[in-house]
């Protein structure tokens, strides 16, 4: 026998030995639970009513940032007032996106649904969360009642279940003031969690914070979910690290400046169980204090008047700001063009040759 033939049969039969094993693997069939999260920030309604945020869209995308680079989630989906109008935070594109990631999430997976915007209550104290478009003369029709969401997660006998809802909900108070890749491998075991993360009790507003941009209780989850919530020092915040932290510092800012916002937690389940949520990164500098840009800064209204549309481009209106851009570049082109031939009638007006005199015509007579 030849010993290159000799190597080949020795490597086929390490080729398949291997298979063998990865299959006779129990492990190696079962697929790693999943990742899911819906992300929602309303700053602008429709009707003016309700009373524009502040930092509910800075909010809503803060919160995506942290998942998507310190938690290896699979899929986020973020509906804030920008982009496509497939991903506006109305009423009919919430459901559909929410009803849309269930399908794709299984029993075993985690489900992270997140709201940033105006709530309120009914008279049994159910949680309704307004849209975009919610009518206030009609708004238990025309918002989303958290029960239903929650009861739409049950008929898909989903087990890991977190809604973070940062909305003030009395109508009273209006608006308050104005991963590491190794998540990609953890499995959750028996664990078993379906609760809801309230900003605030019935009666108390949710306060937005003017110096970081983002919500008080939303700032809160950004400290905790990049790591100052990881009380045991393992390198993962739980989801009862994650409440346990936001409460107690939300305890502290209210004392500190003299308000009061208190949030609380809703279980749906007789067994609840903890679950990983990110990758304790503790960075030097938290996303809740980095720089943000200002949706008011004047410098937005000067680039409108240099150029319309372009401060709204800046700011993040993206397909607003280019609607208006083009209509001023076509104004534009078509006044130069106006103008071009107007330039070109008068040139030839000064450069065309006179009559010449005729002493048989006499000169007008205005008497």
């Amino acid at each position: 026998m030849s010993k290159p033939l000799e190597i080949r049969r020795k490597l086929v039969f390490l080729y398949v030995s291997l298979w063998s094993l990865i299959l006779a693997n129990p492990l190696a069939s079962q697929s790693v639970p999943k990742r899911m999260a819906l992300i929602v920030g309303v700053n602008e309604y429709k009707d003016l009513s309700l009373g524009n945020l502040k930092t509910a869209k800075n909010d809503a995308l803060g919160l995506t940032k942290i998942l998507f680079s310190y938690g290896s989630y699979q899929k986020i989906e973020a509906l804030v007032a920008e982009g496509s109008k497939e991903f506006t935070p109305n009423r009919v594109n919430i459901l559909s996106h929410f009803d849309s990631l269930l399908e794709e999430t299984g029993s075993e997976d985690l489900f992270i649904f997140y709201f940033s915007g105006h709530g309120i209550i009914d008279y049994n104290d159910k949680v309704y969360l307004l849209p975009e478009d919610a009518d206030p003369s009609r708004p238990f029709e025309t918002g989303i009642s958290v029960e239903s969401l929650i009861a739409k997660t049950r008929e898909k006998n989903l087990k890991r279940v977190v809604f973070l809802i940062d909305a003030c909900r009395n109508p009273q108070d209006g608006r308050g003031e104005e991963g590491k890749n190794f998540l990609q491998s953890v499995s959750f075991k028996d664990t078993e969690v379906i609760s809801i993360f309230y900003s605030s009790k019935l009666g108390s507003p949710s306060f937005e914070d003017q110096k970081s941009g983002y919500g008080i209780f939303t700032k809160y989850l950004i400290y905790g979910l990049e790591g100052r919530a990881d009380a045991n020092f393992n390198g993962e915040v739980s989801y009862s690290e994650l409440t346990t932290y936001v409460i107690s510092s939300l305890k502290d800012w209210s004392k500190e400046n003299q308000k009061s916002q208190r949030p609380y937690t809703k279980e749906y389940t007789e067994k609840s169980e903890d679950v990983i949520l990110t990758y304790a990164i503790n960075p030097k500098t938290s996303l809740a204090d980095a720089p943000l840009f200002n949706p008011y800064n004047p410098t937005y209204a000067f680039r409108s008047f240099l150029l319309p549309g372009w401060g709204q481009y800046v700011r993040g209106q993206e397909e607003k700001g280019k609607y208006f851009m083009s209509a001023f570049t076509v104004g534009l082109l078509h006044a130069g063009f106006r103008y071009h031939n107007y330039r070109n009638a008068a040139n030839a007006y000064e450069s065309a040759v006179g009559i010449p005199p005729n002493p048989r015509v006499g000169k007008p007579n205005f008497r």
